[in-house]
């Protein structure tokens, strides 16, 4: 049979070719691509944001499901995925490209954490002996409000100038969101350091204990209130931070009524100083307010083991409600300490008024020192002056008001603060304590040396309190006893 090929028309040709899925349609291809927002902004790491794109051909027609490759310039600072959810990596910018074709867009992508919390991490509730840097620094961690650490933020650390010193008052974060400052106590029992964010309200804090080889020890005779017992431990703790040597402990007996009128007996060990104190009745509102001194004191160093302080009922409401209670106990609790009270078995008190000497001063070298430290070197009288006037109890035993002013251990208490400076902690020294002059609070002389006293003031009349002094050998043995 013959064989004749197949022959077809135009038009039944291309029904054929239609017929089998032909097409003359021209593929899509982008012109124009538009993002949904042209930046980002985080403010914490690892948050995420949604970018899209909307790709166009060159008719300005939306090409569906378009391929759109995505990219980051910056990784460190941002990521973005496969289908444009971007991730937050770490502070700083980056630039986010959207790529389809031959076309791009960018969004601008900042991270700028913001410090949310901030807590301790190291060296929370350490103990060190005063003057010595705690074990482990303290290291706080910033954190944003995602939990991720912030870095390159300021923290600043504070603690009381009288409590102690810091390895930095301020440091940045690192990458770990970790700031670090060392720490040592110049205060005796619990002090709080805080740590705060630069420039914000968001801190937090720690506990460190300053450790005194001086132990003050107090026995109530009288039940205080829990303020007024407040007061007084934190004046125990306040001479404990600036007398930081041991002394030889005391094996000591001494009878009823040999450390004043109503004293109990004692025997015991005393390490290092052990003081009495009674709240009694005086003299009535008004009048003397306390007084205080030693009663038992070493044989070699002439240093007190034991001392009493009484305090008149009558005026103690009246020093809380003007805050002035603890003031008048550290003072006090320095004349125990002997300060005013053994000047003169130490043959440190020149020219007492008491005596008829017209320029009562004290003779130590360290304190001599120290005023002219705080800007007494011009001061023409006998150096360091003692106060001449208030009559017994005041004269020969206390700071020249006229001369000191405001500082505390002066025979007068003046409004607002009244700082314990460097002199007096340093005339501690002259008797023989083992100091911390680093806790001695701010103080200057005035250019004029406080030549008039400021304001109204509360005189301590009286506040010496002469007993005998039985000098003890370390068995408690009494030596002999040096009149008042």
């Amino acid at each position: 049979m013959a064989r004749h090929p197949l022959r077809f028309s135009l038009p039944v040709a291309l029904g054929l070719l239609a017929a089998c899925g032909g097409s003359s349609t021209e593929p899509a291809v982008p012109g124009g691509i538009v993002l949904s927002t042209a930046s980002l902004s985080f403010s914490t790491v690892g948050a995420t944001q949604q970018l899209s794109a909307t790709v166009t051909d060159q008719a300005g027609a939306t090409i569906a499901s378009p391929k759109v490759a995505w990219s980051s310039s910056n990784g460190a600072v941002a990521t973005v995925s496969g289908t444009g959810l971007v991730t937050s990596k770490g502070s700083g910018s980056a630039v986010v490209t959207a790529t389809a074709g031959a076309v791009s867009a960018t969004a601008q992508v900042s991270v700028t954490q913001a410090p949310a919390s901030i807590q301790p991490v190291a060296g929370d509730q350490q103990s060190a002996n005063i003057g010595q840097a705690v074990a482990t620094p303290l290291t706080v961690q910033v954190e944003d409000a995602s939990g991720q650490p912030v870095n390159g933020v300021t923290v600043d650390f504070a603690v009381a100038a009288d409590q102690g010193t810091l390895a930095a008052s301020s440091a940045v974060t690192g990458a770990d969101g970790r700031a670090t400052s060392g720490f040592t106590p110049l205060g005796s029992g619990d002090i709080t350091v805080t740590a705060t964010v630069d420039g914000t309200s968001i801190s937090t804090s720690f506990t460190e204990t300053g450790v005194s080889p001086f132990t003050i020890e107090l026995m109530f005779l009288t039940a205080p209130t829990a303020a007024q017992r407040q007061a007084f431990v934190a004046a125990q703790q306040r001479w404990q931070g600036l007398i930081v040597g041991d002394l030889p402990s005391v094996q000591l007996s001494a009878a009823a009524g040999q450390c004043g009128t109503g004293s109990p007996a004692i025997n015991r060990t005393v390490d290092d100083l052990l003081i009495l104190v009674t709240l009694e009745a005086i003299d009535g509102a008004g009048g003397v307010l306390g007084s205080a001194g030693p009663c038992f004191i070493r044989n070699g160093s002439r240093l007190p083991v034991l001392g009493i302080m009484k305090f008149d009922v009558a005026d103690l409401d009246v020093l809380e409600n003007q805050n002035l209670l603890k003031t008048v106990i550290l003072h006090e609790m320095g004349h125990v300490l002997g300060y005013g009270t053994i000047w003169t078995d130490l043959s440190l008190l020149a020219d007492p008024s008491q005596q008829n000497g017209t320029d009562p001063h004290f003779t130590g070298a360290q304190a001599l020192a120290a005023f002219n430290q705080v800007g007494g070197s011009s001061y023409s009288g006998a150096k360091v002056p003692v106060e001449d006037t208030g009559g017994e109890g005041t004269a020969d035993a206390h700071w020249r008001e006229s001369v000191f002013g405001d500082e505390l251990m002066t025979g007068f208490v003046d409004p607002g603060v009244d700082p314990l400076s460097r002199v007096s902690i340093a005339s501690m020294a002259d008797l023989g304590y083992t100091v911390n002059l680093q806790g001695a609070d701010d103080y200057t002389l005035s250019p004029a040396l406080r030549a008039t006293a400021r304001g109204p003031r509360i005189h301590l009349e009286k506040d010496r309190l002469s007993l005998p002094l039985h000098v003890v050998d370390e068995t408690g043995h009494v030596v002999r006893v040096v009149a008042p």
